[in-house]
């Protein structure tokens, strides 16, 4: 199994491994390999990168484990010499040729001899193992999500509307700056809008902004609940906690009334539609 990348020994697990043994494996070794840590490797980050995405989704994983089955046994028969098995069948077929001269099927005298036959097959499964990722990525258009299945192939699916399966990278100094600065804009835009529409703050020809102020709540609420779920979409938990930092820092002494309660509630309802779909998805799996 020289040439046959082995993921399972990547990543740390065996060939029997739950989908979230693969992904708990991938967060821990993906915190020690990342570039930015202290003996990380991009190339073996990369490699890591690589064995999460092919033993995520059902269909590839069946394949490596198909490819792996595959080069083990072309290892085992790489030292058999079959010329003297060629030599005996040829033999008999000759014998049987000769018995049965006017009944001859080209198919049983000639053609290859069977160890031509294992090595051509071995050759082209090794041929469909370095093609199968691009074949993989030109046929799947779902963004890297499959659908559920049973066994231990399951993969969760990724829907906008399903945060609990999300599969966030881990947090990096550069997705920790991206989630906060969004969010504080976010944030900072609405509570300029929110100061102009409660008359804090002199519009000037926006004076259009004063019939939102009774809705201004809600504008709160959907930033604080829109900033968590990119947030957490990118970076996880921790990404979220920047959110609720960035509210703190916006809505704090001198913001506008109502921003970081409003804000928080959106960020709390956010944590709480994981919660609820990990609940449901613990009930379905009963």
């Amino acid at each position: 199994m020289a040439n046959q990348k082995d993921y399972y020994k990547v990543l740390g697990v065996s060939r029997t491994a739950s989908q979230d043994e693969i992904r708990s494996a991938y967060r821990r070794l993906a915190k020690e390999r990342h570039p930015d840590n202290a003996g990380g490797s991009t190339e073996e980050f990369s490699l890591l990168q690589e064995a999460h995405a092919t033993l995520s989704d059902p269909n590839r994983r069946k394949q490596h484990d198909q490819d792996l089955d595959l080069a083990f046994a072309a290892d085992q028969l790489a030292g058999l010499d079959f010329s003297s098995l060629d030599d005996e069948l040829a033999a008999r077929r000759q014998q049987k040729n000769r018995r049965r001269a006017d009944e001859a099927d080209d198919g049983e005298s000639g053609g290859p001899g069977l160890g031509e036959r294992l090595r051509s097959r071995f050759k082209r499964s090794r041929d469909r193992e370095e093609d199968a990722p691009q074949r993989t990525s030109r046929r799947r258009g779902d963004g890297g999500r499959s659908g559920r299945t049973r066994g231990r192939y399951e993969a969760p699916t990724g829907k906008w509307y399903e945060p609990q399966d999300f599969d966030p990278e881990p947090i990096t100094l550069r997705s920790a700056a991206i989630s906060f600065g969004a969010a504080f804009a976010a944030f900072l835009v609405a509570g300029q809008l929110g100061l102009w529409a409660t008359g804090a703050s002199d519009p000037g020809v926006l004076t259009w902004t004063a019939y939102l102020a009774p809705f201004m709540p809600i504008v709160y609420t959907l930033v604080g609940l829109v900033a968590a779920y990119f947030s957490y979409r990118a970076a996880g938990y921790w990404a979220v906690a920047l959110v609720f930092l960035s509210a703190l820092v916006v809505g704090g002494r001198g913001g506008p009334e109502g921003l970081l309660q409003f804000g928080v509630l959106g960020i709390i309802g956010f944590l709480l539609m994981i919660y609820l779909g990990n609940r449901r998805d613990a009930r379905s799996r009963r």
